[in-house]
């Protein structure tokens, strides 16, 4: 199977309890036993982040892996504890989202791709963050409406009609719908009404229409990026159920503001 492995915790005196997403059977658990023996064949492949080729056999409720061939474990990632603990939480957040059976080849590639943004150093670490968090829930079908108006319908044909983000109604709307609202609730109301900029919109547009090989292919100005930051967290925080604990210890060094 080919997969990569998002935890793995200690089973045991020796053993490790795996999960990995894999192109073929989606989210699995599996059992490496004796990987935690100082020669054990299984040492290198059983860590996070490892990914490649699996050999694996089904139990009742679990695999147990017998041997991997691992072609990439992100060894740049250690250098640096807030690209580890990030990519931790990109495998949390993968964790929280795929299940067993579901076809979750769409995710294994963002989340390699973006393990790869991560350790180039070439990207700034929020920007990698909001473009894996935005692309992973599109993926799973709760993606933002970013092409029109998301009450009327009303497309963009250039003319910068789209220019506020409607958190109540998960998306872009155009200039008399958002004056509508506006004057309905005599003021943003709790549907959180936020300006959207043409920079930010193109790369909400972007993020959510293009593959994932595709995807870290572009950049922000500082006032752009902290614009599509804070409005994809806001969409993150409404659409999880719960607050990763990775991001938790990101916060705790300080990076990670939601």
């Amino acid at each position: 199977m080919n997969g990569m492995v998002l935890s793995a915790m200690p089973m045991g005196e020796y053993d490790k309890r795996l999960t990995i997403l894999t192109v073929e059977r989606g989210k699995i658990n599996a059992f490496a036993r004796g990987a935690r023996k100082p020669n054990s064949p299984l040492l290198a492949c059983s860590q996070p982040f490892s990914y490649g080729e699996f050999t694996a056999y089904a139990g009742r409720d679990s695999y147990t892996v017998s041997g991997a061939q691992v072609s990439n474990y992100f060894p740049g990632l250690k250098e640096d504890l807030a690209r580890l603990y990030l990519g931790m939480y990109f495998c949390e957040f993968a964790d929280y989202f795929t299940r067993e059976g579901n076809d979750e080849r769409e995710v294994l590639k963002l989340l390699y791709q973006s393990l790869r943004a991560l350790e180039s150093k070439k990207f700034p670490l929020p920007l990698v963050r909001r473009v894996f968090e935005l692309k992973l829930i599109s993926i799973e079908g709760e993606a933002p409406q970013v092409s029109a108006c998301a009450v009327c319908g009303k497309k963009d044909e250039g003319n910068g009609e789209l220019k506020h983000f409607f958190i109540g109604r998960d998306g872009v709307v155009c200039d008399s719908c958002a004056c509508r609202f506006k004057q309905q609730t005599g003021g943003d109301g709790e549907g959180v009404l936020t300006g959207v900029s043409p920079a930010c919109l193109y790369a909400m547009q972007y993020v959510v229409g293009t593959p994932s090989a595709k995807l870290y292919r572009f950049s922000l100005k500082e006032e752009a990026m902290a614009e599509f930051g804070m409005l994809v967290g806001q969409y993150i925080k409404k659409h999880v159920g719960r607050k990763m604990k990775s991001l938790l210890v990101l916060e705790t060094m300080g990076f990670a503001q939601d």
